[in-house]
């Protein structure tokens, strides 16, 4: 008697599920795993099984190895439940307890199969028949046999309601391996019901060749979609994790405004639990907040609550949250303390007055009495002379660098990134330069068409170096600048003059100063804050006779008309040239689309002199 043409699909299935379920089983330590490693386990005794039946030739030999299908067949949904369970959801995950709970009824199911001659439930008849040339089994099956198909085709039907419930809240690999399990399920569900409910004769069972679909399906999730290793259970426990142990506040509020969800930033701040929380309206939970959210809807403002630890100032932050029905819209309150934040800014902007004015017109005074004073002393006297002229020059330079800071702030408070080039950036730095200096010798050596990001501040780096370089170096001081090729610029400021001193240099690389590590000028600081505003680097190249400064800025990024992103500097293009836009007194107005803000940490470094000027 010949076989059934499908017999070495199903034999092909148990190898397949096998070497998935072999696959599962090496990643078992991930959530889901070890259940998608019983799944294909069990799939392969299924699928192996009715295969040797199919191919036995004799009545007792078909029994004997549907017996070893029908053993796993309560395993099959459980774990399939619980692969679904653990992939959407790491809070549903079925643990120890409840899969011993779910595990009576296929245990039971189990005796019923190998004990069926005593009582008949599972089946009361078996017999073969002949069907083109192959020799089939037939049966009538009993109430058993049905009560563990309901019970199976409901734990099915659980798993497919989480899955279609998740695909409306995840993205599009996450559908991808919703919808793998989903075809892994449907496939033998759908062929297992054809067969038990009478549409096919009795004698084909197709549970089989849907359990190839399965293998397909699974196979297809775990090794090209990465169901073992990315899943929406690992998602959603990383989100929360962060948002339980962030310091922000944050709330979850249904349509009407009530709690649904706080984390333990926002059970403090509040002073009450989740469980107490949770249903009730924000403003019975806390009437101030409650009403300053209510008024603030959707956007951001600056909030003032009062707690245990005093009046408490709060960047608050409220969104729409939107989900695929009506009833799941909602908002989300965040909350940042920017309290010290805030002293420290009254505390700058206190600093700026009094580097910007006070310290400049008190210093005016003092420099006038110094000058009243030398026209009444004796002129004779060379050591007064010399001290009073140390005083002056000592006003003139505290004059300066308040002066400094005053004119960065302004232009860091009013500037944003624009398209500069630097050629006529540098080159009017340095005519500043040479005014203060007049006998100063600057080589300039920045080619037509190097366009970075910057602003106003930019030139008053610029200016700062080339005229640190004058003050403290030997003649030649050299300004060169040229294109990378890694979509940045580099500006090197080079001179013969002193090395830099080993404090110096680590209180610049570290970003910060401590009364026993300082520097002693604002000069190089005022570059950093500059150069790092638009992106930028500032380091440094010692060498045997001299120090070079070198600033790197990022190039400005355009879009060609293929689409492709370019960037800018490009030696050799000449500012007529620019396809973006004229440049005039070294920038345009075109802002840059990354916005504008300091970076708050310092990376590279600085110098500053061995005798602490700048």
């Amino acid at each position: 008697m010949a076989i059934p043409l499908h017999t070495p699909l199903v034999f092909l299935t148990a190898v397949v599920a096998l070497g998935v379920g072999g696959f599962a089983w090496y990643f078992r330590e991930t959530p889901g795993a070890r259940f998608v490693a019983v799944l294909m386990a069990a799939v392969a005794v299924w699928a192996f099984g009715d295969g040797m039946a199919l191919a036995s030739p004799t009545l007792e030999g078909k029994v004997v190895w549907t017996r070893v299908a029908w053993s796993v067949s309560g395993l099959v949904p459980l774990a399939w439940l619980g692969t679904v369970l653990a992939h959407a959801d790491r809070d549903w995950r079925l643990d120890g307890r409840q899969v011993a709970v779910l595990l009576v009824e296929p245990v039971a199911f189990l005796a019923l199969v190998w004990t069926n001659g005593d009582h008949e439930l599972v089946w009361t008849d078996f017999s073969t028949d002949i069907v083109g040339g192959s020799v089939v089994l037939t049966r009538e099956f009993g109430l058993a046999f049905w009560a563990h198909h309901a019970y199976s085709y409901f734990l099915v039907a659980v798993g497919c309601v989480v899955l279609v419930g998740l695909n409306f809240r995840t993205n599009r690999r996450f559908r991808s391996q919703n919808t793998a399990l989903l075809v892994a399920a449907a496939a033998p569900l759908f062929a297992n019901t054809a067969s038990v409910s009478g549409l096919l004769p009795p004698q084909y069972d197709l549970t089989a060749l849907g359990f190839v679909v399965t293998g397909l399906a699974v196979a297809a999730a775990v090794f090209r979609e990465d169901l073992l290793t990315v899943a929406p259970a690992t998602r959603k426990l990383g989100r929360e994790t962060v948002v339980d142990d962030m310091d922000d506040e944050v709330l979850i509020l249904d349509a009407e405004g009530r709690v649904v969800d706080l984390n333990p930033a926002a059970e403090r701040l509040l002073g009450t639990t989740t469980d107490e929380a949770v249903g009730r309206p924000l403003a019975a939970v806390d009437r101030a907040f409650g009403e300053a959210v209510a008024a603030l809807e959707t956007g951001q403002a600056e909030l003032e609550l009062d707690g245990a630890d005093g009046r408490r100032y709060y960047d608050a932050r409220v969104s729409t949250l939107e989900g695929a029905y009506p009833t799941t819209s909602g908002r989300v309150v965040s909350l940042r303390d920017v309290t010290d934040r805030r002293q420290r800014e009254q505390r700058l902007d206190v600093l700026n007055r009094l580097l910007r004015h006070n310290l400049r017109n008190e210093m005016n005074v003092v420099g006038g009495n110094v000058e009243l004073l030398a026209e009444d002393l004796d002129a004779a006297d060379p050591t007064v002379r010399k001290r009073l002229a140390h005083i002056e020059e000592t006003i003139d330079t505290m004059v300066e660098r308040g002066e400094k800071v005053g004119r960065l702030s302004r232009d860091l408070d009013g500037d944003g990134r624009e398209r500069v080039s630097l050629a006529p950036t540098v080159r009017d730095a340095v005519s500043r330069v040479r005014e203060n200096a007049p006998g100063a010798t600057v080589t300039v050596e920045v080619p037509e068409g190097v366009v970075v990001a910057g602003g106003r501040a930019l030139e008053l780096a610029i200016e700062e170096l080339v005229e640190n370089a004058v003050e403290h170096g030997d003649p030649p001081v050299t300004v060169t600048a040229a294109a990378t090729g890694d979509g940045y610029a580099e500006l090197r400021v080079a001179d013969e003059g002193p090395g830099i001193a080993r404090q110096e240099r680590a209180v610049i690389e570290k970003g910060r100063e401590t009364d026993l590590e300082h520097g002693s000028g604002v000069g190089l600081w005022l570059v950093l804050w500059a150069v790092r505003e638009y992106g930028g680097t500032v380091g440094f190249d010692d060498r045997t006779d001299g120090t070079t400064v070198v600033v790197r800025l990022p190039g400005e990024r355009t879009t060609g008309s293929n689409g492709a992103e370019t960037v800018t500097p490009e030696d050799g293009t000449r500012e007529g040239d620019s396809p973006a836009g004229s440049v005039r007194d070294g920038r345009t107005r075109e802002a840059a689309t990354d916005g504008r803000g300091p970076d708050p940490s310092v990376e590279g470094a600085g110098r500053e002199r061995d005798d602490g000027s700048t």
